[in-house]
C-alpha cells in the first residue's frame, strides 16, 4: 500500500493510494499541535504500508519527526518530493526550479492532468497562491499573497485600536460590502483585496492565452475564499494529495529524493 502525505504550513494531510486514486483521506492541524497531528497519522497507517510519497514545506524539524515515525512504524524510509525543471509534462517557469514551493509544483502537475488546456491553481492557506500552466504544459509563473488572516493581522499590529479581526463569511452584496464596523471593514477590505487580485492575475492568464483557463481552488480556506471569487471556478480540496499520487506509478529514483524540500 501506497500513502501520500502533504505537510503544509498548518496542516498534515493524508490519504492511501488506490489505483491511481484517493482513499481514506484524513488530516491533522501540526500547527503548535506537532505530536497530536503526528500520532493522528500514526494511527492512520495502514498495515501493509510499503511506500510513503511527501510534499513537506514545514521545515526540516517536521520532516525529521515523520522519518522517524516512519522507520519505527511501517519500517520505510519517506520518500521527499523535489521540484524538477520538468515532471509528467509540465516545465518549471523558475530558473532554479528549488526555490518553487513543492506544494505549488505539485498541486499544479494535478491540475495539467485533470483536463485539457491551461488551467490555474489558487492553493488558498496562511498564504494564499497562485500559479498557471498552459496547454503544453507550460508553467508560467505565480503569485504569493498573504491570505486574508495575514493581512487583517498585519493591520492589527502596525495600526492603533484596530484590534483582532474576525473572518467575514460570505461575500455581500452591493453597498452591503462596505463595512458598518471596523471588524467588517477590515475583513471585507482583506477579502476585497485578495481576490480581486486574484480575478485580475486570472483575466491576465485569459487575455495572453486567448483562452479561459480552467480555475482550481484548493487549500484549508478554500471553502472561505470560494465564497468571495466571482470568477467559475473548481473546488478539489486535495489537490496536492491528487498530484502526489501521480508519482505512485514513478520509480524513486525518477522524481523523488530522500530529504526533506520546502519553500
Amino acid at each position: 500500500m501506497q500513502l501520500v502525505i502533504d505537510i503544509g504550513n498548518s496542516r498534515i494531510k493524508w490519504a492511501e493510494v488506490e489505483d491511481g486514486r484517493l482513499a481514506n483521506v484524513g488530516h491533522a492541524l501540526h500547527r503548535g499541535e506537532r505530536e497530536r497531528a503526528l500520532a493522528s497519522l500514526a494511527a492512520a497507517l495502514p498495515e501493509n504500508l510499503t511506500r510513503a510519497i511527501v510534499a513537506n514545506v514545514a521545515g526540516d524539524a517536521l520532516a525529521r519527526d515523520l522519518t522517524e515515525l516512519l522507520r519505527i512504524r511501517a519500517r520505510i524510509a519517506p520518500e521527499f518530493v523535489a521540484v524538477r525543471a520538468e515532471q509528467f509534462g509540465v516545465r518549471c517557469a523558475y530558473s532554479d526550479p528549488s526555490r518553487l514551493g513543492v506544494d505549488r509544483w505539485i498541486a499544479l502537475l494535478a491540475a495539467h492532468h485533470l483536463a485539457p488546456g491551461a488551467a490555474c491553481v489558487i492553493d488558498a492557506g496562511t498564504a494564499v497562491t497562485f500559479d498557471a500552466v498552459d496547454a503544453r504544459g507550460k508553467h508560467l509563473g505565480g503569485l504569493i499573497l498573504p491570505g486574508p488572516r495575514l493581512l487583517a493581522a498585519a493591520l492589527d499590529r502596525n495600526t492603533s485600536a484596530i484590534g483582532a479581526t474576525q473572518a467575514p463569511g460570505a461575500r455581500p452584496s452591493g453597498l452591503d460590502l462596505l463595512g458598518k464596523s471596523t471588524d467588517a471593514a477590515v475583513g471585507n477590505g482583506a477579502m476585497l483585496a485578495l481576490t480581486g487580485a486574484l480575478e485580475r492575475a486570472v483575466a491576465a492568464v485569459e487575455g495572453s492565452l486567448k483562452e479561459r483557463p480552467k480555475v482550481y481552488l484548493t487549500g484549508g480556506d478554500a471553502d472561505a475564499l470560494h465564497a468571495w471569487l466571482e470568477s467559475e471556478v473548481e473546488l478539489r480540496r486535495d489537490l496536492v494529495l491528487e498530484g502526489l499520487a501521480l508519482f505512485a506509478d514513478a520509480p524513486p529514483g525518477a522524481h523523488l529524493q530522500p530529504r526533506a524540500t520546502h519553500a
